[in-house]
């Protein structure tokens, strides 16, 4: 196996598929697909979004996340949630008030962060933009800084991020693991650390991304969808590795652009 699939070939792919099993059971979304999907504001939500409803789970394939998937959509949320509590609070109107200290550092920051935005990024904050933000509330002195900061924390993580958790069963996506009974039935393999870095040591890619698909080789599911190049370079250096859908776009544009 080993291919890079376009979404316009899926159909034509999936007949052929049929013909070398039974039944195609469900397949992994890389974590930029679950986010993707739960975040309009991204590049390819509607072609994703399209794409799940129309392609997979219309023809009774389920979606599944793993833990390096959700591990990561849940960071992504982290880091958009945090962001928008303190672009929040440095607004005049804000019922929370922070020192001008903290409040010039986030206003600093989000300066930069517009900057990306017109370029096109995402607004959030980079994870170190957060850390030199929260170091800025610690005072060695006093714990009032770092009460502070935990403050901010309650106000804009406790009660979202669980949301944003239990977003994945409203987007009809199931945890996978071989731990859990229901998950049992779709593993055939081990999952071994040795593969794991077999995977990543072989193009270099990142080991998030290895993991996924050392889950996805461990597994009966024949397929990983995602927007994520790592995976498609991975797939192109080994063609023991299973399947990856991406758009077509996205491999035109970044895969095998002219």
């Amino acid at each position: 196996m080993g291919r890079i699939v376009r979404f316009s070939e899926f159909d034509n792919y999936l007949d052929n598929l049929k013909k070398e099993r039974d039944e195609v059971k469900g397949t992994i979304l890389d974590a930029n697909v679950i986010i993707t999907l739960s975040y309009s504001p991204k590049k390819y939500h509607t072609r994703i979004l399209n794409f799940i409803e129309k392609e997979i789970t219309a023809k009774g394939i389920k979606l599944f996340t793993t833990v390096t998937t959700t591990q990561e959509y849940l960071e992504f949320y982290r880091r958009l949630l945090i962001t928008e509590g303190l672009r929040t609070v440095i607004h005049a109107s804000s019922p929370i008030k922070i020192p001008q200290k903290e409040k010039k550092l986030i206003e600093a920051q989000s300066s930069v962060l517009k900057k990306r935005e017109q370029r096109g990024d995402d607004p959030v904050f980079y994870d170190r933009e957060i850390k030199k933000i929260r170091e800025a509330f610690y005072d060695p002195k006093s714990p009032k800084g770092f009460n502070s900061w935990k403050d901010l924390c309650r106000e804009f993580l406790k009660n979202q991020l669980p949301i944003e958790y239990k977003s994945l069963e409203k987007l009809k996506i199931n945890y996978l693991s071989k731990y859990q009974d229901d998950g049992k039935e779709f593993f055939n393999k081990e999952i071994s650390w040795d593969k794991a870095m077999d995977i990543c040591s072989n193009m270099g890619i990142g080991f998030s991304d290895a993991m996924i698909l050392n889950a996805l080789q461990s597994s009966t599911l024949p397929f990983v969808v995602s927007l994520d190049v790592d995976m498609a370079v991975a797939v192109l250096g080994d063609d023991s590795l299973k399947d990856v859908l991406m758009p077509d776009g996205l491999i035109d544009s970044q895969i095998f652009k002219n």
